[in-house]
């Protein structure tokens, strides 16, 4: 029985082993991912700037359009409306720009340092507490041994004390086999809750795309609606004629001279 357990607890042993490994390993990970989300929120923050003066631009070509005398106002305010929408995904790229920062890659920095530690000490514990039972588990063995020498003698009294010598051994081999057994399971647990807090984080940042890109989808109506306005330029819309109507036996607003145009 002894030498099974023995063997389980070199295989959980083994396990344990593994998954700590594998955790020290992961921090050249974690930073690298860290590095990629701060170049990621860097080129962002200059994509915003651009597109801010972008739609500055895009405004006074809408505003150029609104304040024409009547055959493009109709453009201009939907050019206007399409300006305004941009306005408000620039804020939502704001908005998930800055979460990258602030909701990701901050929290990850302090908790990759503090996952150091707690897998180091995971480590540390299993190994004092693994040498603590072998070790009482090699005098029990020791007083097994020595009791067996005097039972082959023939002394009646030892038999007693020898059974129960055997069996605290392999009490403790159970203790040994529960005990790798939990730390296995504490090793497990810590590289779950890794993950588990990553997505955490992780949440917002796309919570944030989601509405950038819910704003997105109100372009195409827009569009739409701006390329049926100017799908016959060489015909004028319904306001424009009453612009020339309006001129008709009122005082004159416009003074039309050779050469230059005045008002």
């Amino acid at each position: 029985m002894e030498a099974n357990i023995e063997r389980d607890c070199s295989n959980l042993g083994g396990l344990f082993q593994t998954i700590i490994n594998d955790m020290k390993t992961s921090t050249p990970v974690w930073e690298d991912f860290m590095n990629k989300s701060t170049k990621l929120h860097h080129t962002l923050k200059a994509t915003i700037v651009a597109a801010s003066a972008f739609l500055d631009a895009f405004q006074r070509v809408a505003d150029m359009a609104t304040n024409t005398r009547g055959s493009t106002r109709d453009i201009g305010s939907a050019l206007t409306r399409m300006c305004m929408r941009h306005r408000s995904i620039e804020l939502k790229l704001k908005n998930f720009s800055s979460s990258i920062l602030d909701c990701l890659v901050i929290p990850l920095q302090d908790r990759v340092e503090e996952w150091k530690r707690i897998v180091n000490q995971l480590d540390k514990d299993h190994a004092k507490e693994y040498k603590k039972v072998k070790q009482e588990i090699k005098k029990k063995s020791s007083d097994t041994i020595r009791l067996q020498k005097k039972a082959r003698k023939g002394k009646s009294d030892v038999q007693n004390r020898l059974d129960t010598a055997m069996q605290d051994v392999t009490d403790k081999y159970v203790l040994l086999e529960e005990t790798e057994k939990n730390a296995v399971r504490g090793a497990l647990i810590e590289e779950r809750s890794r993950f588990c807090m990553f997505v955490n984080f992780l949440k917002p940042v796309v919570e944030g795309e989601i509405a950038m890109l819910s704003e997105v989808t109100h372009l195409q109506s827009l569009m739409e609606d701006i390329t049926n306005q100017v799908s016959d330029p060489y015909t004028l819309p319904d306001a424009s004629e009453q612009v020339i109507l309006d001129c008709k036996g009122k005082e004159p607003k416009f003074a039309f001279q050779v050469g230059t145009f005045t008002i």
